[in-house]
């Protein structure tokens, strides 16, 4: 007697932790069995309105593979990229990805398409690393939001999908510019460092930090005796950015360069050729 009672407050402990579990856990089978395409859907919509992701999960599913023809097909395979993507996390992100490009690749035409472009780049955008590690993911960011202007100009999303554009445009200079910085400061590299820094120049001319770079190019082209090459980068630091930090230093090195008669200040190609002489005025002959 003594042993049934010890067990019995566990087992009705057990009982009432179930449906708290269950909250989270697989959907109903009697539900995932349904003939009813509309009752497996607002199944799946109510498990994803409570975050339980794969009881949704398994009801959108249904509604692909058990229900081809149904009405809510290309609902439910949205909705399957989105319970990847609201749950997060770096396989979910991936398996999101997946399933929207499974949607754009069935359904191109639909009034969501361009979510779902859009979603495809938010996928990879949340997947970025800073600027000191490998930008594969910021790169297929770019260019999925960059396929979203090309695809649907006329979409509400093309704005977000700008202001992405623009946050990818600005790490991937920036990895650039770290990159150009490393070669040009820890290993003294100025040729590797002029490289990384005219990818910048030429690539994201809209770089936050453009002057720095077009100081730090223009330091490396001195140290490679280019002195005539970094005389038109100073000239350019300084009138398109003359509240740079390095407006001062960039003076310094251009005065340099200019009492060595490198340039003169505003003159990329060097001291401007004299005017020519003007000949003098010869009075016509007087008449015979």
């Amino acid at each position: 007697m003594r042993s049934r009672l010890r067990i019995l407050p566990a087992a009705l402990l057990l009982v009432a932790l179930l449906p708290a579990c269950s909250h989270k856990g697989p959907a109903d089978i009697a539900t995932l069995a349904s003939s009813s395409d509309e009752v497996v859907w607002e199944a799946g919509q109510k498990a994803a309105a409570k975050s339980n992701w794969e009881s949704a999960r398994q009801h959108f599913k249904r509604i692909v593979d058990g229900f081809p023809q149904s009405q809510h097909g290309p609902e439910a395979r949205l909705a399957l990229g989105d319970s990847y993507f609201k749950e997060g996390g770096t396989g979910n992100y991936i398996l999101a990805i997946s399933a929207y490009r499974d949607f754009l690749t069935l359904y191109p035409s639909h009034p969501k398409s361009d979510y779902a472009q859009y979603q495809v780049g938010e996928g990879f955008f949340l997947q970025k690393s800073g600027p000191d590690r490998d930008q594969t993911n910021t790169q297929k960011a770019l260019g999925e939001f960059q396929r979203l202007l090309e695809s649907y100009p006329s979409s509400t999303y093309t704005e977000p999908a700008r202001t992405r554009i623009h946050d990818c445009r600005q790490s991937l200079a920036r990895a650039e510019h770290m990159a150009g910085s490393f070669y040009q400061r820890t290993r003294r590299a100025y040729r590797a460092a002029i490289a990384r820094y005219e990818d910048v120049l030429t690539d994201y001319p809209d770089y936050e930090k453009l002057d720095e770079v077009l100081y730090q190019y223009s330091q490396c082209l001195i140290f490679m005796a280019r002195k005539a090459e970094a005389a038109p980068q100073l000239d350019r630091l300084l009138s398109e950015y003359p509240q740079s930090s390095r407006a001062n230093e960039a003076k310094a090195l251009q005065d340099e360069l200019v009492r060595e008669g490198v340039a003169p200040v505003g003159s990329p190609e060097g001291p401007p050729a004299a005017p020519p002489e003007t000949p003098p005025i010869v009075p016509p002959p007087p008449p015979s």
